[in-house]
């Protein structure tokens, strides 16, 4: 009876020791593996949508906040020197906009 207190009384501590030091496991994984308590969408899955809507390379994106609105920002280059611009909405994956620029262009298609 001794043995079974003791090992329940410890339980939480260890617990809280796996969770804490399960926290700390990869720091990166937030930035990466959005939580979905706010509602956005995995990275993989807006890297999918922008591989299957234009051919190139993705050389950026980002989760931004425009107007109160989460906004993931995605940079892909073009085998014809296109930098193509394409935002969706980080809890939708829905299409928001997209600029196509030359290189050396400062201005959108």
């Amino acid at each position: 009876m001794k043995r079974l207190k003791a090992v329940a009384a410890a339980m939480p501590a260890a617990l809280f020791c796996l969770a804490a030091c399960e926290a700390d496991a990869n720091p990166l994984e937030d930035i990466f593996y959005p939580a979905d308590a706010n509602g956005v969408l995995p990275i993989e899955r807006i890297l999918d949508q922008a591989r299957a809507s234009v051919a190139g390379t993705i050389t950026e994106i980002e989760l931004e906040q425009e107007h109160g609105k989460a906004v993931y920002e995605v940079e892909i280059l073009t085998a014809d020197n296109k930098k193509i611009e394409i935002e969706y909405d980080a809890r939708t994956g829905a299409e928001l906009s997209r600029e196509v620029k030359k290189k050396g262009s400062k201005k959108a298609d």
